[in-house]
């Protein structure tokens, strides 16, 4: 009667609990898999996704002229084109941490907001301040010495 009293439905006991046990692992492995795809993933898997956020700000800064090209989290001691450094200097900008976010097209002094640098050219780069994303200048060139995707600048 052992024997007859473990099995219920031609199932034992120790059945069961392997099953749930076995369960119970691969939600665990599941839950804790997921969980850590979407921690990786949660930002769009660049230093410069936290400028992504001031896009609006830069987009209305750069008017109607242009495409969005790139954008780039920089600190303000490693910005090397000098028409930059100038537009952070005449701002007060002199350490910290700023969003570049540039535009191909063609544009005046007259399209962009806060404009600085040349009367006219087919990149604007907007200068926003990190965290806040406020406007600082857009800088206009006719070319860059490097290229500008949606990671990089300089």
């Amino acid at each position: 009667m052992g024997v007859e009293a473990s099995v219920r439905g031609g199932r034992s006991r120790y059945g069961r609990r392997w099953r749930y046990w076995l369960g119970a692992s691969a939600l665990a492995l599941g839950l804790g898999s997921a969980a850590g795809c979407s921690s990786v993933h949660e930002s769009l898997g660049t230093s410069d996704s936290p400028c992504y956020v001031a896009l609006p700000t830069a987009t209305a800064a750069a008017g109607t002229a242009g495409h969005f090209d790139g954008v780039r989290l920089m600190k303000v001691s490693s910005v090397a084109f000098p028409r930059l450094q100038s537009a952070l200097q005449q701002a007060g900008i002199v350490s910290g941490r700023v969003c570049l976010v540039a535009f191909k097209g063609n544009f005046t002094s007259a399209t962009v907001s806060h404009p600085s640098g040349r009367a006219s050219g087919h990149l604007a780069v907007v200068v926003l301040r990190y965290p806040s994303g406020s406007l600082v200048a857009t800088v206009l060139f006719s070319k860059l010495p490097t290229k500008f995707g949606h990671s990089h600048l300089g």
